[in-house]
């Protein structure tokens, strides 16, 4: 059960620029029998279906976006917020510095962060959920993803770290926090985590598999 006083948001990072994909990697169609949805459409769709379970509403999920933003927006601009980062060509950490503030500015009373990554394939309802209700039963405690030994997100992070996460900067994500304060962390064994998409062979493995 949700306590009263968490209110959480999602960020969804989308602002890669799949230079290793050689295309638009989030706009790639993943095919399941006779019908293909977006990878961008299906990470939102497994995320969404979370929130609802929780009765959680989906309108506290941003897409941050960079260079593909508009080809995003043709997509799922009318069902989800989409935070444009300028910087996002510096790198992961301009992204989530930017991506967070920017979701600050909607909600100030925001107690929660969770940064997920748009290229996780495999992460379904039942992953989210997991990582969402642990974050519930501690509150104060960072929360994320673990697969073979490794911090990885989806990651939950309660407002005391938010500042860290605005001083990230270049390449250097919000993993760097979940080492720096382990001892502050609990970690959710999502064997799914460790699944992405990063190139075209990458998504050919990923049908074969289904």
């Amino acid at each position: 059960m949700r306590p009263a006083n968490t209110h959480l948001k999602i960020i969804v990072l989308a602002a890669g620029k799949s230079e290793r994909f050689n295309g638009i990697k989030l706009l790639a169609n993943l095919e399941n029998g006779d019908s293909s949805i977006t990878l961008i459409e299906h990470v939102l769709t497994q995320l969404s279906a979370a929130l609802n379970q929780l009765a959680i509403d989906k309108k506290n999920i941003f897409v941050a976006t960079g260079r593909y933003h508009q080809q995003l927006l043709n997509v799922i601009g009318e069902q989800f917020s989409l935070n444009f980062c300028q910087q996002a060509h510096l790198g992961l950490g301009h992204t989530i510095a930017q991506s967070v503030e920017q979701t600050l500015l909607t909600d100030k009373l925001t107690s929660h962060i969770m940064i997920v990554l748009a290229d996780q394939v495999a992460l379904n309802v039942n992953d989210y959920n997991n990582l969402i209700t642990e974050s519930f039963k501690q509150p104060n405690k960072l929360v994320c993803a673990t697969a073979d030994g490794e911090l990885m997100p989806p990651a939950i992070f309660p407002r005391d770290y938010f500042s860290a996460l605005m001083k990230l900067t270049g390449d250097k994500g919000a993993k760097s926090i979940l080492y720096t304060n382990r001892e502050q962390c609990t970690e959710v064994i999502l064997p799914n985590a460790a699944a992405d998409i990063d190139t075209q062979q990458d998504l050919v493995n990923w049908h074969q598999q289904l």
